[in-house]
């Protein structure tokens, strides 16, 4: 046995004691090398141990007790020579049935053991196939939804793209041209203000994009006094195009500008101009 490793069989018969003598030395001399082994035979005797422990004890048949005397030679001794010869025989046969008994009452639970084990590898089986079947629903449902955020996006963008294209055209829309502050700076924008639509557009390009803390925010100036209409953001390429509604409650708009504030926005204007707008003067609402 040097080198190997003993089976399942020699583990559940090394531990009810029905191995042969010289292989029951080499397995006990193995299990003293080897862990693994030692594992196995713990195991092999704790359900042999269970066993002994849960078998109801029945006394044989008369008939059952004369078969084996008869098997095993007891007949010629006289009364206390038989009961002699019958105690060491009956002991050794009974160490027989005992044995096997044990083993194959291993072997059967060993069996449900591992039909158990079989079920319960299935069942995770199942349970993994039915947990990675959610996971994929989810992602799709994900997918989905994200589709139709996109749809959205794309639709509010068509729709701004034609309200945009009506106030361009619209005869009753005013366009101002966007000075920048700035001789130097190749930004340029037009200020859109439509009246039927009461909605005010504001487009730049080559806009640079604002640090962290910082936003671009517009303003129109009524009577001495700058509006806020909002904060917006150029994309990576410097395209700025913000749209919001026109103010209520103002009567004329003289001139608009474009300054820099902290992110969020400013309750009044506080930053330096980017861009300024003139001649609103006549745009009434």
């Amino acid at each position: 046995m040097p080198g190997e490793h003993i089976t399942q069989e020699q583990a559940d018969e090394y531990a009810i004691g029905s191995l042969p003598g010289n292989l029951e030395r080499a397995v006990s001399l193995h299990l003293g090398e080897c862990r693994a082994c030692r594992e196995i035979v713990r195991d092999s005797e704790r359900l042999a141990a269970s066993l002994a422990l849960g078998a109801p004890l029945r006394r044989p048949s008369r008939r059952l007790r004369r078969r084996v005397y008869t098997a095993a030679g007891i007949t010629g001794p006289g009364l206390l020579g038989r009961v002699a010869g019958i105690g060491r025989t009956a002991a050794a046969i009974a160490a027989v049935f005992v044995a096997i008994a044990a083993f194959t009452g291993m072997l059967t639970v060993r069996g449900q053991l591992n039909d158990i084990r079989q079920k319960n590898a299935d069942l995770q089986t199942q349970i993994d196939s039915t947990l990675s079947q959610k996971v994929e629903l989810a992602a799709l449902t994900r997918k989905l939804q994200d589709y139709e955020t996109t749809s959205a996006e794309l639709q509010q963008a068509a729709t701004d793209d034609r309200d945009l294209f009506v106030a361009l055209t619209s005869p009753d829309s005013d366009v101002a041209d966007v000075i920048s502050a700035d001789a130097a700076a190749s930004s340029i924008g037009r200020l859109i203000w439509n009246e039927d639509q009461k909605k005010v557009w504001f487009l730049a390009t080559s806009l640079p994009r604002r640090p962290a803390g910082e936003t671009y925010q517009i303003w129109v100036n009524s009577g001495g006094r700058y509006y806020s209409l909002g904060t917006f953001e150029p994309d990576e390429s410097g395209f700025a195009r913000y749209d919001t509604v026109v103010p209520e409650g103002l009567k004329t708009y003289e001139t608009a500008v474009v300054t820099i504030e902290r992110s969020g926005g400013s309750a009044a204007r506080s930053g330096p101009a980017v861009f300024f707008v003139t001649d609103l003067s006549r745009l009434k609402k």
